[in-house]
């Protein structure tokens, strides 16, 4: 866990000399050197991440001066408590720290190029957290940028869950510099209970990427067992609980499980998002020459059920396609409530599951 608070350091004034100024180019600014409860933020992207982030930081006690989203709409439930821009430069015009929360590597190009783009409003000493799964290649390239505008930039992409991100129990890799990283850290602190950091620019965005090549894998099989035990006649939800008590179990089959015996494959997330994510943990395995034969049969029924069942459909769709080859619903009663938080037990994140409801209850 990186320590949350901490005040501009030695070390940090000499990993960022550039910054410790008052003037660039006859313009003032201020470097961002701690982070308080006043600390001007900006919000870009109000969907379900950023919707709840900024939630998350406004309970916190946090300032939240602007947010913008191309679709005005999803800014309507926050509008009369944060104030809306007109762009994403204009967020970075106004904010010591930029919070961008976009679907896909095509929108986080649209949020920063451009008059009305990012780097058009980043003033020198902000600092820019970008919690989207991205593509590799163009991260690498805005950091480039960015350290000639002395503007930082920390990757910040999210796992463990929409459910407990709205609870601040998530879970976020982190790559950067350290101490620019450990600066914005109660930020990131409103809305996750482990801050994970893996080191430079890129390393996050690579592990969060095979984190949900492996989530993706996971739900499959649990598709696979699911109906091997109904096929057999088993109780499907003793036979979840048998399962989380042995070595087959993980963090997807404790959360994805219950979403497919209630049977809506988990719909916080789309499978269109999903199978973007499997793509770029492709394109990374080819640049290095890494064969994937078992994740690139994952990413062809992924792929599959999107076609089927259209982009928006829920993120674990893969799990219906076994269905409906086997003519059988994967169902069990006491699922209709459920829901979970994350709990760090030992460095591993451990779902704790609310309102299941047994026999007789």
């Amino acid at each position: 866990m990186l320590r949350a608070g901490l005040r501009l350091t030695s070390g940090l004034r000499k990993v960022l000399p550039d910054l410790c100024q008052t003037h660039h180019h006859g313009v003032q600014w201020r470097l961002l050197s701690s982070v308080t409860k006043e600390t001007p933020i900006g919000v870009i992207g109000i969907g379900n991440v950023g919707d709840a982030v900024v939630r998350n930081l406004l309970r916190s006690g946090y300032t939240v001066l602007a947010m913008f989203d191309t679709d005005g709409a999803r800014m309507s439930a926050l509008a009369d408590r944060v104030a809306v821009a007109d762009s994403s430069r204009q967020v970075a015009q106004k904010a010591d720290v930029v919070i961008t929360c976009l679907p896909k590597p095509e929108h986080v190009e649209q949020s920063y190029v451009g008059p009305d783009g990012l780097l058009a409003g980043f003033r020198p000493g902000t600092v820019w957290i970008d919690h989207s799964t991205t593509d590799y290649q163009a991260t690498m390239r805005y950091h480039k940028e960015l350290k000639g505008k002395q503007v930082e930039m920390v990757e910040a992409p999210i796992t463990g869950g929409l459910s407990a991100l709205k609870t601040g129990t998530m879970v976020t890799y982190l790559g950067g510099d350290k101490a620019v990283v450990e600066l914005v850290s109660p930020i990131l602190s409103a809305s996750y209970t482990n801050l994970v950091y893996l080191g430079p620019v890129g390393s996050a965005l690579i592990t969060k990427v095979v984190s949900n090549m492996l989530c993706m894998l996971n739900a499959i099989a649990t598709a696979e067992a699911m109906m091997i035990a109904k096929k057999s006649g088993l109780d499907l939800h003793q036979f979840w609980n048998a399962i989380r008590a042995g070595c087959g179990n993980s963090f997807t089959w404790e959360t994805s499980a219950p979403s497919l015996l209630r049977g809506d494959y988990d719909p916080t997330f789309t499978i269109d998002l999903h199978c973007k994510d499997l793509d770029l943990g492709y394109q990374i395995a080819k640049q290095h020459k890494v064969p994937i034969p078992l994740h690139g049969l994952v990413q062809q029924i992924s792929n599959q059920a999107m076609y089927q069942y259209g982009a928006e459909a829920a993120c674990y769709s893969g799990q219906r396609l076994y269905e409906e080859s086997c003519g059988e619903l994967l169902r069990s009663p006491g699922f209709e409530n459920w829901s979970y938080e994350n709990r760090i037990i030992d460095g591993s994140v451990v779902p704790q599951h609310r309102d299941i409801q047994t026999d007789g209850e």
